[in-house]
């Protein structure tokens, strides 16, 4: 991949627009490139993680008003679905950035969340939103080595929204068991990311059969939800309409 062009990001900064095109146009080609295997595995996580570091005080304004990012919306929702009036939950939010997801669980009322992202432009945002009792800096690691520091049954659930099943830098099906440890039986992990995510098949998904099997956690079957993000213009586009969300959830025993 050609290196970030620092001085056409700063020049972008001032059309919001624009900017997104061009994060999303890179970020979409670097993670082709990747799945095609024209670029070492981690290249493509690093040059985006750059972008996002770069435009951390802008984000979310450009992904919501621009994007029409919604993913953090639908997350929110599912969660007050599964969890009801247990305000007492325990949640991290893996794949956290500036706490889009934080703020949306906190107003539906649930306080006690913790964050977990590798970038740190993007978490000192989220830390001045209050939304978060915690905040952990990982290393990026789709194996989820980072997760060995927290102890058993620490939490009733573990969100994430868009990070998922990006490409194979990004976290997978390997972080399932050591996400299931920390999760307290009864408890839940739950993930949104665009459809098409779920369509790589650079996944071992019988990785999570063989934990069914094991009895560590039972997948319930995927729901697809519309309008994942509305604007197509900047966006992955499904048949020329705004992606799907894929609302993926595991109990975990």
């Amino acid at each position: 991949m050609p290196p970030v062009n620092l001085d056409k990001l700063a020049d972008l900064k001032k059309d919001n627009e624009n900017w997104q095109r061009y994060l999303q146009g890179t970020f979409k080609e670097s993670r082709q490139r990747a799945l095609a295997g024209q670029i070492e595995r981690g290249e493509d996580f690093e040059v985006q993680q750059k972008l996002y570091a770069h435009f951390a005080e802008v984000y979310d304004s450009c992904a919501i008003s621009n994007d029409g990012y919604r993913g953090h919306e639908i997350l929110a929702e599912e969660v007050k679905l599964l969890l009801g009036g247990n305000q007492d939950a325990k949640i991290l939010d893996i794949g956290s950035g500036t706490g889009l997801s934080g703020e949306k669980i906190v107003v539906k009322g649930y306080s006690h969340i913790d964050a977990l992202d590798c970038n740190v432009p993007l978490l000192e945002v989220a830390q001045r939103k209050g939304c978060y009792e915690r905040i952990f800096v990982s290393g990026g690691n789709p194996r989820g080595e980072e997760l060995r520091f927290i102890l058993d049954n620490t939490y009733d659930m573990i969100v994430s929204v868009g990070t998922f099943w990006v490409s194979p830098s990004y976290p997978g099906v390997e972080m399932f068991e050591m996400m299931s440890r920390i999760v307290k039986p009864g408890g839940f992990i739950l993930i949104v990311v665009n459809e098409e995510y779920t369509r790589g098949d650079w996944q071992n998904w019988e990785a999570l059969t063989r934990l069914e099997e094991r009895g560590i956690l039972k997948c319930r079957p995927m729901k697809l939800l519309p309008n994942y993000r509305m604007n197509v213009s900047v966006s992955d586009s499904n048949n020329g309409s705004p992606p799907n969300a894929a609302v993926l959830l595991y109990d975990v025993l």
